[in-house]
């Protein structure tokens, strides 16, 4: 039998195969040292991307977290503050809750710089909660090793009826815990 192709691998990897078919492909893979390696990398890919966090979370998002995770940290900070988020050991994951004056607000804006200014990432239109003045930001250990991240300079640029106008500027310093 030749090896099935990379959406059957998948497929299985992802228990996404009818019973038939799971079948048929596992009296192969096991027998396959191919498929079993192939089948590998693809869980490592599956379970590396299940780990990854959207960056700015919404309130149902945070939520599903909080009840997975174990014990999230939540670091809350108002405009023109600086905080400090630790994360690793028992604390994989964090959120930032920025506070700010959202109240009748139609979309707001995020960008992060370095400590030296350098534009990081930025990304428009992001969920936010305006009844609470809040937009969180998830952090997680494995963002230990991203350059510029120690140190995050946050935006928020609030858009209405008016027009743009900037509702604060934050200052959020992580320390991650040695792997």
């Amino acid at each position: 039998m030749t090896c099935p192709n990379l959406e059957t691998v998948a497929a299985w990897t992802l228990d996404e195969l009818d019973e038939e078919a799971s079948n048929a492909f596992e009296e192969h893979y096991f027998g396959c040292d191919a498929c079993v390696e192939q089948a590998e990398r693809m869980r490592r890919l599956v379970s590396e991307l299940e780990a990854t966090l959207p960056a700015v979370l919404t309130q149902a998002r945070r939520k599903r977290l909080e009840a997975t995770q174990p014990r999230p940290t939540s670091v809350a900070v108002r405009p023109g503050e600086t905080a400090t988020i630790r994360l690793g050991g028992d604390a994989p994951v964090g959120f930032w809750v920025m506070h700010a004056p959202l109240s009748g607000v139609e979309r707001v804006d995020f960008e992060a710089r370095d400590a030296n200014g350098a534009p990081l990432f930025a990304i428009e239109d992001v969920p936010f909660d305006a009844e609470r003045g809040e937009v969180v930001l998830a952090c997680q250990v494995h963002y230990r090793n991203l350059p510029g991240i120690q140190s995050l300079h946050v935006s928020l640029t609030a858009t209405d009826a008016q027009g743009s106008r900037p509702v604060g500027n934050y200052i959020l310093d992580h320390r991650f815990e040695s792997p």
